[in-house]
């Protein structure tokens, strides 16, 4: 999982969906039936499939999956709303309330998703105490402590990482130790999120591997280069580390897989520092 900074995005390209957007809360706060808000939300739906708004929230993750990074191809994109509009249920599927009907056109509330993460999230919203969920505007949800990581929250982006087999797992080298909440949050984000999938997993897995080699190929013409002076081998070895700093791009698929592998390896750490100045520098 990458952090994505929806929040700090400026969305002045976005005025006038906001405008439409506030005009439809309006309508939904002036409506205390709950059936007749859901027809209201339900007759508006196309307002989040606009064009404009979905390369908004594409160019944040540079067209990939916010919550598996794997990129869009010919799916059309999901917007998923992180906190339910409709009903929102514990980690029991038992219903805990109608949902976050004044977040159904928040933009701060969309993810943008592969069909499988957000078909297996679906209503499920526990938290971690279940008396502080908002259950009508007027209130800071910023009270609430989701189990879901979120990828617009950048402390949840760094507890989840993955292994040589491609795995999710929870951070092995967090910023700060983890505990048992945090624990149950990963091992709950990972199942609802699909992000054990075996496919998506494969896929990470002969990324890491095909790393991972060019790691080894550096090492082995660095050494030659310098034990024997070998221009071929040293020319071998900068095209290699050139290679390299190419994963590390953004729009790469799997971004936090790739990090995890350079962390992993000799090689890879003692390069991932320059090869990420380089990055910022370009």
């Amino acid at each position: 999982m990458r952090y994505i900074p929806l929040k700090e995005k400026a969305k002045d390209d976005l005025k006038d969906w906001l405008e439409q957007s506030n005009a439809i809360l309006d309508e939904l706060k002036a409506e205390p039936d709950t059936k007749k808000r859901k027809a209201i939300i339900h007759r508006n739906k196309t307002h989040w499939r606009d064009g404009d708004l979905l390369e908004f929230l594409k160019d944040l993750s540079d067209g990939k999956c916010w919550y598996t990074e794997a990129r869009f191809s010919a799916e059309y994109p999901h917007l998923e709303h992180f906190r339910p509009k409709s009903c929102a249920r514990n980690e029991s599927w038992e219903r805990c309330h109608e949902g976050y009907w004044w977040l159904a056109f928040d933009i701060e509330n969309y993810r943008l998703s592969k069909p499988m993460p957000n078909t297996r999230k679906g209503t499920y919203f526990p938290l971690r105490e279940r008396g502080q969920a908002v259950c009508e505007p007027g209130i800071a949800v910023t009270r609430e402590t989701p189990m879901l990581l979120d990828p617009a929250n950048e402390d949840d982006a760094l507890l989840i990482s993955f292994n040589a087999l491609g795995q999710p797992e929870p951070n092995p080298e967090p910023p700060i130790d983890l505990d048992d909440w945090d624990r149950k949050r990963i091992d709950f984000s990972i199942k609802r999120y699909g992000l054990d999938d075996t496919e998506l997993c494969d896929q990470r897995k002969a990324l890491w591997v095909s790393i991972s080699s060019m790691f080894e190929e550096y090492a082995q013409n660095g050494l030659k280069a310098k034990r024997e002076r070998c221009l071929e081998s040293a020319g071998k070895a900068k095209q290699i580390k050139a290679e390299l700093k190419k994963y590390l791009d953004s729009k790469h698929e799997f971004t936090a897989l790739v990090r995890a592998c350079f962390q992993a390896h000799k090689v890879g750490k003692s390069l991932y520092p320059q090869l990420i100045e380089v990055q910022v520098a370009a």
